[in-house]
């Protein structure tokens, strides 16, 4: 297949080509486009997709991945897209070795693998890699053992305040409450030697339900793999702000820091359970314990010593950006773009593989209509990223590479990643998006009841109890490719998911097809619903009479700041004597916020006016999308993180999960700094305020 390496400027600036559908225009032609996407949609298409895509294990860089990224090329060209196979070479690890051992009081070899099973016969698969750690350091260490709880920041401050010292121990601590990454960061921060973690059965096992292969919970042996990456930017580690193509400029490998430089090891509950029953130090404290049936204890005594032996290499691997554009018929200088990673820990048939399938069936569906004369006024791109599970790496590159066009011109980024994992529908965006995601919502059927529609279930199920008759949406925090283009390039971002099957096999060598169609279904439903729901997503987004709605911007910033001050008072975030000052603060604020959402939801209304024409029109949809451009702090970003340049949304500083909303606030509050507080939340009021004058310029011009 011919190569098309252009970039995204040169794409951009190419000439348009056909019309939208012939004879058709407004809002019946858009109903119409979403209905017929919908119809096109095939429950047999996505499984024969994830079949294709599944079943081989395809960590990045691996002959797997290269197979995959072939695959998806050949599938976007036989839709009639334009391809393009963007070359990355990125830093990222490669196992070698990992083992553990209890050394004393007996010599016991834990497993690093999972089972095989005679009921799924990928995991049989001898290609399939042991339980590893991306970016682990190498080492091989034997010491007595202190347990951790989750290993987040406040288990280790419990500890010190114990009196429980990590220094030259090897710290195992269970999964879950944090980024994996920051496990290893607290832990090596703390003097550790060494980490190991493990799922214990609360978390996922014989505690939730049936375990897999009979249900769909961890075994004793599942694994859970996964990067370590802790830096203060997203994407390859040796190239933050640019795009790690061959022959960029990189940090050389000592001045790259967030990495870890000890041994971590992740194994299952049983082989867990295998240090922690010998273990008979002081009980651990409530809330520490798991699902196993001895005492959690602190520390192993002076008998128990584990050894850790793990060995990894980091270098440049090679993968690739896998695009297929479908040039939009009106502005198509204009994008929405629909992704998902396309590399996995394994096979990967839930994360990612699920939510990629839907990408590459709407892109089929778009495409097939495009042959009928069906083309959206807008370009929409379909996305497979590579390298995302070792530091969401491949959709960095590709944002880095044009952040600036993308800022001006994206109108969105949709992310599926992993999406596709039940009959239960959720979504976290930007308040720009809330609008669009319940229109098509309520246009889309729901999983397995076609006589409801997904905002009927979604209401019932998850109505917002601050806004009556609106679904909850969820905020966006960290852990997939939706982070550079929100909290880098400012592009408004949704995540669409479903869940709610009886079961996970999270990053774990069961990850298979077998486990999905057990677990999942074999019916292919929830994929099917979560590919018409991200299709009339971007058909509403790609019609040119499409508004973003910023409106909503104001209500939550006024509860944010309400739930700030809340928690400033019950705290004691900041001395008492400043917090007049503060309240100060956030009463411009608020007032600058309500003043902005009600011009916002003016102008928005101002849309439905009889007779209005289109270049008052199109002035409106360009002012509802400047504000989101607003968030944009410039290449200085944020004090401490400066790669994280929304004002509006960042992963937060201390588990790397979790969504910090007003950034600026909450680091503030975090770091205890009420001068920097209050200057940021003065910066806000003055953001919001000047948009609000141009937001009053452009009602006064349009009402003449």
């Amino acid at each position: 297949m011919k190569r098309m390496l252009l970039s995204l400027s040169a794409l951009l600036l190419a000439s348009p080509v056909l019309a939208v559908q012939e004879g058709q225009e407004g809002a019946d032609a858009l109903t119409q486009y979403v209905a017929k996407l919908g119809e096109g949609a095939s429950a047999d298409k996505l499984r024969e997709f994830h079949t294709l895509l599944a079943s081989v294990p395809h960590d990045a860089g691996t002959p797997g991945d290269t197979l995959v990224v072939d695959t998806l090329a050949e599938l976007f060209e036989g839709f009639g897209l334009e391809v393009n196979k963007q070359e990355l070479e990125v830093y990222i690890g490669r196992p070698v070795l990992g083992e553990v051992w209890v050394v004393e009081p007996e010599l016991v070899k834990l497993a690093t693998r999972e089972r095989a099973l005679d009921e799924d016969e990928d995991s049989q698969n001898p290609d399939a890699r042991s339980g590893w750690n991306g970016y682990a350091g190498s080492g091989d260490v034997t010491a007595g053992v202190v347990y951790a709880n989750y290993g987040r920041l406040e288990d280790f401050e419990t500890l010190k305040e114990l009196g429980v010292s990590c220094e030259g121990k090897i710290v195992i601590a269970r999964y879950g409450g944090n980024f994996r990454g920051y496990k290893a960061k607290y832990a090596e921060a703390a003097g550790a030697a060494g980490l190991i973690i493990y799922t214990d059965p609360a978390d996922s096992g014989f505690a939730k339900g049936e375990m897999y292969p009979q249900g769909g919970w961890a075994n004793e042996t599942s694994i859970q793999r996964g990067s370590l990456k802790t830096q203060d930017y997203s994407g390859d580690p040796q190239t933050p702000g640019t795009p790690a193509f061959p022959g960029a400029t990189r940090k050389d490998p000592s001045e790259v820091e967030g990495l870890p430089s000890i041994p971590v090891q992740p194994i299952g509950w049983a082989a867990a359970d295998e240090i922690l029953s010998r273990m008979t130090g002081d009980e651990a404290p409530e809330g520490w314990a798991g699902a196993m049936e001895h005492p959690y204890r602190l520390t192993g005594g002076d008998e128990l010593k584990v050894r850790l032996k793990v060995e990894q290499v980091r270098e440049l691997t090679q993968t690739w950006n896998v695009i297929g554009t479908l040039r939009g018929s009106v502005r198509p200088d204009e994008l929405v773009i629909i992704g998902c990673h396309h590399d996995a820990w394994g096979f990967g048939a839930g994360d990612p593989t699920c939510g990629l399938i839907a990408v590459v069936e709407a892109a089929r569906v778009f495409g097939e209509l495009a042959k009928q004369g069906w083309r959206p006024e807008r370009s929409i791109l379909f996305a497979g990223w590579g390298a995302e599970e070792h530091g969401i790496i491949g959709s960095t590159e590709f944002v880095e590479n044009a952040r600036d066009v993308l800022t001006a011109r994206c109108v969105a980024y949709i992310n599926l990643d992993g999406a596709s994992m039940g009959p239960n529908f959720n979504a976290s965006a930007s308040p720009s998006l809330w609008t669009v995601i319940h229109e098509a919502a309520g246009e889309t059927p729901n999983c397995r009841e076609p006589e409801r529609s997904v905002l009927e279930a979604w209401l019932e199920r998850s109505e917002d109890k601050k806004r009556p008759g609106h679904a909850r949406i969820g905020e966006l925090g960290g852990g997939s490719d939706h982070v550079g283009f929100l909290c880098h390039a400012c592009v408004p971002s949704v995540s669409l998911s479903c869940g709610g099957s009886p079961g996970t096999a999270y990053h774990s060598m069961y990850d298979t097809l077998a486990w999905y169609r057990k677990v999942v279904g074999d019916d292919y439903e929830p994929a099917l619903m979560m590919t018409r729901m991200a299709s009339a997503v971007a058909a509403r987004l790609s019609d040119t009479g499409a508004a973003l709605d910023p409106a909503n911007y104001g209500g939550e910033i006024v509860r944010k700041v309400d739930s700030f001050g809340e928690r400033i008072a019950g705290e004691g975030v900041f001395d008492a004597s400043r917090l007049v000052e503060i309240e100060e603060a956030h009463t411009r604020l608020r007032e600058a916020a309500r003043r902005f959402g009600a011009l916002a939801t003016d102008l928005r209304d101002l849309r439905g006016e009889p007779g209005m024409g289109e270049r008052e029109l199109s002035r409106i949809n360009a002012m509802m999308r400047a504000f989101d451009m607003r968030w944009c702090a410039g290449d200085g970003g944020h004090d401490d993180r400066p790669w994280f340049r929304s004002l509006y949304a960042a992963p937060d500083a201390t588990s790397g999960y979790a969504s910090w909303t007003l950034p600026g606030l909450q680091h503030a509050m975090h770091t205890r700094d009420a001068d920097r507080y209050i200057r940021e939340a003065d910066r806000l009021t003055g953001m919001l305020l000047e948009h609000a004058r141009a937001l009053d310029e452009v009602i006064g011009m349009v009402d003449r």
